[in-house]
């Protein structure tokens, strides 16, 4: 993807300055088998004071996202590819360490079991928000959306049935990431609510809040 720069509004702060082509989706959680996927080149314009830092966490997002759960065919591939040779590079102790830092003993699933807690980490939940934020760019839904707007968690409960049903869904690449969303028509203390699942089986809830909402 070109890293062209020019004169453009952020489509995460809104302002309007040297920006870049920026993938909406961390292009790190695609394998090599989605390399002609056209949703992994879902993109807006983007700041570099937006994106400063960033690409430490969307490592370590993927890393954690991918021990979050049961293997699939895409988790083992990147983990057994792009995964494995971060983990050899002059960085990698500290990426293992960061990743062993969130797991838990989990005794009900059997001795010397562990669970890893993404939400127990800001960076993880960093992540999270940026992409709602971009993909609410990428839907025409009001923007520009600050962090602070954005709260998210992991799944902790079963969205009700009817508010599923009226979310819209996307799913482009089903096997590496999908989302509903939910623009609300009525004035509200929330504009939007969403529910992202990566590899089909680690689920983030999030709520974009209004705009004059408390910091």
């Amino acid at each position: 993807m070109s890293k062209r720069k020019r004169w453009d509004n952020c489509g995460l702060c809104g302002e309007f300055k040297i920006t870049t082509r920026e993938h909406v989706v961390p292009k790190c959680l695609y394998p090599p088998s989605k390399a002609t996927s056209k949703f992994q080149r879902i993109i807006i314009a983007a700041c570099s004071e937006c994106n400063n830092g960033t690409a430490d966490d969307d490592a370590h997002f993927r890393n954690v996202i991918l021990v979050a759960g049961d293997a699939t065919d895409a988790v083992n591939e990147i983990w057994h590819g792009a995964a494995r040779r971060a983990f050899a590079e002059v960085d990698g102790k500290r990426r293992l360490k960061d990743l062993f830092a969130l797991m838990k003993p989990a005794p009900d699933a059997g001795p010397d079991r562990y669970r890893i807690y993404p939400a127990d980490d800001e960076r993880i939940l960093r992540i999270v928000r940026k992409v709602v934020r971009g993909l609410s760019k990428h839907h025409g839904l009001p923007s520009p959306i600050k962090d602070h707007q954005v709260f998210a968690d992991v799944m902790r409960f079963a969205i009700p049935g009817e508010i599923l049903g009226a979310m819209h869904f996307e799913s482009a690449e089903p096997d590496i990431f999908d989302y509903r969303y939910l623009l609300l028509s009525e004035p509200s203390y929330t504009q939007s609510i969403w529910v992202l699942r990566f590899f089909q089986r680690t689920s983030f809830v999030a709520m974009v809040l209004d705009a004059n909402a408390d910091n």
